[in-house]
């Protein structure tokens, strides 16, 4: 089994963390922030994306390519300069999620890298989290794949007005969405859609979540990540820009 497949993250969400995740403590012990947009290469051949954001919220997408294999969803702690990431690996090879814990040394707005007993996922940090996400840089036509928990989308495109409103269309499941800049000047946005028909990846249902757009590529790129309410299921889309 590779190392992402045993990435075990659990949801543990408090203030408590979430403080700390920002910075501060005790003893006179400065905790390094770790914020930002990351990415590496795991010993596995994915790709592994990973948005850590001001409030400790931790997102994260694993790919090859244009196939999106997996999703992670939890929270990051910092003591010093050791973090701590707990939530949920969603597995889209086998259709499933599980919780554990990630942990290891980062260095502010240079690398990171996360461990358990199975291995190591080095980060380098993305100096494009410290551009300011605009409307106009997600507006236009992008073209996607994605995944849900139990289903890969029908490859398609959408079309995002000058407001941040999409519409999804899949069959018999029509989702509407926006995307709009994240506050906080960094390059990120918050997306939500609702999500409504006879055949939804993940039923009728609202989710929510982040993107981020990779500009150091061209044609652009962007990469999101939905939840629904309960954090069991959702969808992720890579989109490339028309």
């Amino acid at each position: 089994m590779n190392v992402l497949n045993k990435i075990k993250l659990a949801l543990v969400v408090s203030a408590i963390a979430t403080l700390t995740a920002c910075g501060g403590g005790g003893g006179g012990v400065t905790n390094t922030d770790p914020q930002g947009y990351w990415t590496g290469l795991a010993t596995s051949g994915y790709t592994v994306s990973t948005a850590v954001l001001d409030n400790g919220e931790t997102w994260g997408i694993y790919s090859a390519g244009s196939a999106i294999y997996g999703a992670l969803y939890g929270t990051s702690s910092v003591s010093g300069s050791t973090i701590t990431v707990t939530g949920t690996d969603f597995n889209f090879q086998t259709n499933t999620s599980t919780p554990g814990t990630l942990t290891g040394p980062v260095v502010a707005k240079s690398a990171m890298s996360l461990s358990n007993a199975n291995g190591s996922v080095p980060l380098k940090y993305q100096t494009s989290y410290d551009t300011a996400a605009t409307a106009a840089a997600i507006a236009g036509t992008w073209s996607f794949t994605g995944r849900s928990g139990r289903y890969t989308l029908i490859p398609a495109s959408i079309t995002i007005d000058g407001s941040g409103n999409f519409t999804l269309i899949q069959t018999t499941c029509t989702s509407i969405g926006s995307i709009v800049p994240r506050p906080g000047g960094k390059n990120i946005y918050n997306i939500h859609l609702t999500a409504s028909g006879t055949s939804c990846a993940n039923g009728q249902s609202s989710m929510s979540g982040i993107a981020v757009i990779d500009a150091t590529v061209t044609p652009n790129k962007f990469l999101s990540l939905a939840l629904t309410p309960s954090k069991n299921d959702g969808i992720v889309m890579v989109g490339i820009k028309q």
